[in-house]
């Protein structure tokens, strides 16, 4: 009795994203690709998860930089304003 063990295919990073971009960028169905490059379907979306998952994230990213830049660069400007109104009060109680 012999037990055949399962190979896995190993591929390069070329071909993932040849197959990735035929899904993402042609729009063709997970299915189709799977089946027309002899991958199983459960990689592929996989593959396709992978390459567009950290885009969103580092896009989400860069918008709550942006905003928290914002912010801080509001509030550094209204303390500035408050400290412009604090020297100028100062030296109204200051002159003889």
């Amino acid at each position: 009795m012999s037990i055949v063990g399962k190979t896995s295919n190993r591929y390069d990073d070329e071909f993932k994203a040849h197959a990735v971009s035929l899904v993402v960028d042609k729009g063709r169905p997970i299915s189709a690709v799977a089946a027309d490059l002899g991958v199983s379907q459960p990689a592929l979306r996989r593959w396709v998860k992978l390459s567009t998952e950290p885009e969103d994230s580092v896009d989400k990213r860069i918008a709550e930089l942006e905003a928290e830049n914002k912010a801080l660069k509001k509030d550094l400007s209204d303390a500035k304003d408050t400290v412009e109104v604090l020297k100028k009060s100062v030296a109204i109680f200051i002159k003889p």
